[in-house]
C-alpha cells in the first residue's frame, strides 16, 4: 500500500491529485466522511465552518496532527509542511470513534503527510524554478533585442577567448572588416591579465572607433565585454574645429606678417616723396633698400601660401629625375652661408668622405626648397647663445637620410604631432619669430611627393630627418 502511494505521489501533476492520494491512503485506515483541504493558494473538498478553521490554523501552527470533537463528530486536522514553508491543512470528519485511533495509525498518517508534504513543495520549486527559467529566457531575449538595436558593436568573450555573445552591429563590423579581432586581441588580453578596464581609439578601414573592454566576474567564470562606438563624425567635428581655429590663426598671423613690411614700406615712401628734396644720396639709397627688403618679404609670404595651394591642388609641376643629392646639399650649404654669417651662426655640412655621389629620384628645385626651408626655420628658431647648425647626410642601406640639426631647444613632445599640419605654429615660437605656419606642412607636401619620409627628433637640439629612397621609383 505504501509502494503504491509513493508510486503514484510520485505521478501527481498538481496540489489537488497529492492531496486526493493522500485521502485516498488515509481512507485504509480511518472511516472519513467528509474532507477539506485549504491552503493559501487554494481549497477544494467540503467547505469548512469557522470553528474548524480555527483548529486548522492552530494545527498548521503547531505542526501536530491533531484530533478533536467538533459538534456530533470527531475531526481530524493533518498539517502539510516541509522545513522551508506551510503548505496547507487536511482536515478530515471522521466516522470513528476517538478510542479507535490509535497512536500507531496517527504515526502512519504523519508520515504519509511528510512524504505528501515534500512532493508538493518539490511541484513548488520546479514550477519555481520554470518560471524563472522564463523569467530568464524573456530578459535574454529582451537584452538582445536591446543590444541589436544598439548603434555600437557589443561582444562578450569567455577567458578562453570564445564569443559567448555578439550583436548585429559587431557581426557587419567583422564582416566588412575581417582584421578586427586580431586588433581587438590585445586589449582583451591585457584586459583578462590585469582584471582592468581597458579604453582605446582605433582606426578600422578609414572610421574611427572607441573601444571600451570591461572585465565581468559572473558564477560561470571571468568573461569580457567590448563595446565598439564609432566616433569618426566626431573625430571629423573635432578636426574641423581645430582647422578652423588654426585658419583663425593663420588669417591673424598673416595679416601681422603683412602689415608689417606694408607698413614700412608706406612709411619710407613717404618720407621720401614728401622729403626727397632734403634727402642725401646714401640716405635715399637706405631707404630704397629698405622698400626692396620688405617688398622681398611680402613676395616671399604670398610665395608660400601660393605654392603650398598649388601643391595642395596637385597643379603643383614636379620634374622628377635622377639628381644627385650631394649637389643639392651643397648649394643649400652655399646658398644659405651669408645669412649664417649675418646672424653668427655656426654653420656646417657634413658629408661621409668615401661617398663621392648619392643618386636619388626628385626634383632639385623642389627638394632645394624643402632643405632650405628647414635651414631657415634652424637659423630663426634657434635659441642658443652661441647658435650652430649642421646638415648631415647618412648613407643607410636602400636610403639616404638627410638631417638638418640645431642646438636650440627641442620641440615639445606634445607638439611634434602637430608641427607638420598646415598654419599650425607653436605657441612657445609665436612670439619670437615671424611666420605663416607653412613652412613645415609645404616641406612635408614636398616630401611626401618624392616617396620620403620626414620626422623630427630630440638630439641634445633639434633634428629634423628626410629619408630618401636610393630606389629608382619613377621609373621600376
Amino acid at each position: 500500500m505504501l509502494s503504491s502511494f509513493t508510486l503514484k505521489l510520485n505521478s501527481a501533476e498538481s496540489v489537488y491529485d497529492c492531496v486526493e492520494e493522500l485521502r485516498k491512503t488515509s481512507a485504509n485506515f480511518f472511516d472519513i466522511s467528509w474532507y477539506s483541504f485549504i491552503s493559501l493558494q487554494e481549497k477544494f473538498g467540503k467547505e469548512a465552518d469557522r470553528q474548524v478553521l480555527e483548529f486548522a490554523v492552530w494545527s498548521l501552527k503547531k505542526h501536530r496532527l491533531s484530533v478533536t470533537p467538533i459538534g456530533d463528530s470527531m475531526v481530524m486536522f493533518v498539517p502539510l509542511f516541509s522545513r522551508n514553508q506551510d503548505i496547507g491543512v487536511l482536515i478530515f470528519g471522521l466516522k470513528s470513534d476517538m478510542n479507535d485511533i490509535t497512536r500507531g495509525v496517527t504515526d502512519i498518517e504523519s508520515f504519509l503527510a511528510f512524504e505528501t508534504s515534500m512532493v508538493i513543495e518539490n511541484m513548488f520549486l520546479t514550477k519555481e524554478l520554470l518560471k524563472k527559467n522564463e523569467d530568464i529566457a524573456e530578459a535574454k531575449f529582451y537584452l538582445e533585442n536591446v543590444l541589436n538595436s544598439l548603434k555600437y558593436a557589443v561582444v562578450v568573450e569567455d577567458i578562453y577567448r570564445n564569443e559567448e555573445f555578439s550583436n548585429i552591429p559587431y557581426q557587419k563590423l567583422v564582416e566588412e572588416n575581417p582584421d578586427l579581432k586580431e586588433q581587438l586581441r590585445e586589449m582583451i588580453n591585457m584586459s583578462f591579465a590585469d582584471r582592468t578596464e581597458i579604453s582605446n581609439e582605433m582606426e578600422i578601414g578609414k572610421a574611427f572607433y572607441s573601444v571600451h573592454v570591461v572585465p565581468v566576474k559572473l558564477s560561470s567564470g571571468l568573461k569580457v565585454v567590448v563595446s565598439i562606438q564609432n566616433i569618426t563624425n566626431t573625430k571629423e567635428l573635432e578636426r574641423l574645429q581645430k582647422i578652423n581655429r588654426m585658419k583663425n590663426d593663420f588669417v591673424a598671423s598673416i595679416s601681422h606678417e603683412l602689415k608689417t613690411p606694408l607698413s614700412a614700406i608706406l612709411a619710407y615712401s613717404e618720407t621720401i616723396l614728401d622729403s626727397i628734396e632734403d634727402l642725401d644720396v646714401d640716405t635715399l639709397r637706405q631707404f630704397i633698400g629698405t622698400i626692396k627688403n620688405e617688398g622681398e618679404h611680402l613676395q616671399s609670404i604670398v610665395s608660400d601660401m601660393l605654392e603650398f595651394s598649388k601643391l595642395e591642388s596637385d597643379s603643383f609641376p614636379m620634374n622628377f629625375k635622377r639628381v644627385d643629392l650631394l649637389k643639392i646639399l651643397r648649394e643649400s650649404y652655399e646658398g644659405s652661408m651669408a645669412k649664417a654669417l649675418e646672424g653668427n651662426i655656426k654653420f656646417e655640412l657634413s658629408i661621409p668622405d668615401d661617398l663621392e655621389e648619392a643618386y636619388i629620384t626628385a626634383d632639385s628645385k623642389r627638394i632645394r626648397e624643402a632643405i632650405d626651408n628647414l635651414v631657415v626655420n634652424a637659423f630663426k628658431y634657434n635659441d642658443s647663445p652661441s647658435p650652430e647648425v649642421k646638415i648631415i647626410l647618412y648613407d643607410e642601406k636602400d636610403n639616404y637620410v638627410v638631417e638638418v640639426y640645431d642646438n636650440g631647444s627641442p620641440i615639445p613632445d606634445e607638439e611634434k604631432n602637430h608641427i607638420f599640419q598646415k598654419f599650425y605654429r607653436i605657441e612657445t615660437m609665436k612670439a619670437n619669430a615671424s611666420g605663416t605656419g607653412l613652412g613645415l606642412a609645404l616641406v612635408k607636401e614636398i616630401v611626401e611627393k618624392h616617396h620620403a619620409k620626414i620626422w623630427v627628433e630630440d638630439n641634445n637640439g633639434c633634428s629634423f630627418k628626410i629619408s630618401f629612397p636610393k630606389k629608382d621609383w619613377l621609373n621600376s
